[in-house]
């Protein structure tokens, strides 16, 4: 299995219409491994990325094969004339060390198939011209050998792109027939046909075989990341849907009931106080009479959107918790402190000026609120605290609305704050 990174992130994965070309591309074949610019861009970057973790993977290896060759070599024909082969030995260790090093530095990255190319280019061509400066039969074929070995390295383990790998390749052989025509040195086209056009010719099929591969991989990996987004994107609507009150994008009364008992639990654990508001719009039955539903409608965002400016601190929440009716959660406020968010919250309402010909009590859209407040403790429960908060709201209402009361909680008998009423 390959491990190209795959990076989605940079693309517009929601788009439906990248998803179907990417299966357009895949089901070509690409059989002239090329992709839309686009993805070319991204299928270059992971496919670096993969070669350089394999150099750098099989680097021991690699130093390993060196060295055994190295010693299998210079044991062996000690006693003969090598020619250049020390130097070539030499130039092929000098050359791993230098793509290792080059591979280390991340600031190299981008010219890796140059620093790469270039060095197997030198290889291949010293590898190619040290048999034409032996003479001995054994060595010539051991050369020879090393040659066909060494291109096969450089197209099957390099993981360098297959037009890049040909050119160098190529670029090698037309050193070799440089320098052996520069200097004169014998090497028969018989030899460089058998030995490293045949050697070519397999590595370039080698090659392009691995590519296809990992370019077909690279298009799958994609469209499972689409995919898998395409689905947290759905589960997170989903999970949203099932949290949120559709109209008004605040807490439905499911999901604040599982956030008032999460905070009673946390409240009773560092004993602290827990607040709970209860608000109704005054006489809205017969604002949506008077206006229409849509405009009701209208009405209920705006407050929505006022309240949750009064509930932006970490854990507090505002939930829709009827048609008409709101509720706001307060960790870690008292019955003091809650007094002048109630304040505020009325204030805030009237200062919406939503007109409201059919209220009684203004000609704009007010409120009445009742809260609740309670230091949690196991012979209570959040359902007393909502209850309470309900019967000072029901208080409210009876008194006149646009007003509030509160209370405090307690196993003890609770304590009524006295009304307050704007007008």
């Amino acid at each position: 299995m390959s491990n190209l990174a795959f990076r989605t992130e940079h693309l517009a994965i929601a788009d439906p219409a990248l998803k179907h070309e990417i299966e357009d591309v895949l089901q070509s074949g690409f059989h002239l491994l090329l992709f839309p610019y686009y993805l070319e861009c991204y299928f270059t970057e992971s496919y670096r990325k993969l070669a350089l973790r394999n150099i750098l993977s099989n680097s021991v290896y690699l130093a390993g094969l060196y060295i055994l060759m190295g010693l299998i070599a210079f044991i062996q024909f000690k006693d003969y004339h090598k020619g250049i082969a020390t130097y070539t030995y030499i130039l092929t260790g000098a050359g791993l060390v230098f793509i290792y090093a080059c591979a280390r530095s991340k600031k190299l990255d981008p010219w890796f198939h140059w620093y790469t190319g270039l060095t197997s280019m030198l290889v291949i061509a010293a590898a190619m011209t040290t048999s034409a400066t032996v003479e001995h039969p054994a060595i010539v074929a051991g050369t020879h050998a090393v040659t066909i070995y060494v291109v096969m390295v450089v197209y099957a383990m390099s993981k360098m792109r297959f037009y890049n790998t040909v050119a160098w390749c190529v670029l090698g052989g037309l050193l070799n027939l440089s320098i052996t025509a520069w200097f004169n040195l014998h090497q028969s086209f018989f030899e460089f046909q058998t030995f490293f056009i045949f050697a070519n010719v397999i590595g370039m099929g080698i090659t392009y075989i691995i590519e296809h591969r990992e370019r077909a991989m690279f298009l799958q990996g994609l469209l499972l990341d689409i995919d898998k987004a395409e689905k947290d994107l759905l589960n997170q609507h989903l999970e949203r849907l099932s949290r949120e009150d559709a109209l008004t994008g605040l807490a439905n009364r499911r999901y604040f009931d599982e956030c008032l008992k999460m905070e009673w639990s946390r409240c009773m654990r560092e004993k602290k106080p827990l607040s709970v508001i209860l608000l109704d719009i005054d006489y809205f039955k017969q604002y949506n009479d008077l206006y229409g539903h849509q405009s009701g409608d209208h009405c209920l965002i705006q407050v929505s959107r006022a309240l949750k400016q009064e509930a932006s601190r970490p854990a507090e929440l505002v939930g829709r918790y009827g048609g008409e009716e709101f509720i706001l959660l307060y960790p870690n406020i008292d019955a003091n402190q809650i007094k002048n968010t109630l304040v505020r919250i009325q204030q805030r309402i009237i200062d919406l000026g939503i007109t409201h010909e059919g209220s009684n009590v203004a000609k704009v859209v007010t409120a009445s609120l009742g809260a609740a407040t309670v230091y949690p403790v196991q012979s209570l429960n959040p359902e007393k605290l909502v209850s309470r908060a309900d019967q000072m709201l029901y208080k409210s209402k009876e008194s006149g609305r646009n007003g509030w009361f509160n209370t405090l909680l307690s196993p003890a008998e609770p304590e009524q704050q006295n009304l307050i009423s704007l007008t």
